[in-house]
């Protein structure tokens, strides 16, 4: 039954459609009111789709780029590991912490694996990851297309 209603309500659709109708100037223009009838009038004739620039008409695409930015590769600034005593800090290219060594009072870097981050001056990559994954330089795409800014990530290993 549910059929049946769906059916006559699609053929109900389908054969009811009203049409745009323009009674042409006498010069042969379009260019008078717009009737929407469901049969045009002696003396109108029907508009197309096309006519009326609902389907059909070429189109002119305008594609705009983005100037994305350029990020360089620069130090950071702050030192490897380094310091006196208790006092520790700065970057150790191993991946470790810069703890400090009670026995020689000196900063070394044998703390804990740091979890994947910068781990020297000059920007490298290093650190802990889940299985099957590594510390890598990654600049993810943004929504504009332009590459983020590089960082340190944990990325699918090849």
């Amino acid at each position: 039954m549910l059929r049946l209603t769906v059916g006559l309500i699609l053929l109900a659709t389908a054969a009811h459609a009203s049409i745009l109708c323009v009674k042409p100037q006498r010069n042969g223009t379009l260019n008078g009111p717009v009737r929407v009838r469901d049969a045009c009038k002696p003396g109108e004739r029907q508009l197309s789709a096309s006519e009326v620039g609902f389907c059909c008409t070429a189109t002119t695409t305008t594609t705009t780029t983005a100037t994305c930015p350029t990020f360089t590769t620069t130090t950071l600034g702050a030192p490897n590991c380094g310091g006196f005593g208790t006092f520790c800090g700065g970057f150790c290219p191993n991946a470790h912490q810069c703890v400090s060594n009670p026995t020689t009072n000196a900063c070394e870097c044998t703390g804990p694996l740091q979890p994947c981050g910068v781990v020297s001056a000059a920007g490298t990559c290093g650190g802990s990851c889940p299985a099957g994954q590594t510390c890598q330089l990654y600049s993810p795409t943004q929504s504009d297309g332009c590459p983020d800014y590089p960082r340190c990530a944990c990325v699918l290993a090849p």
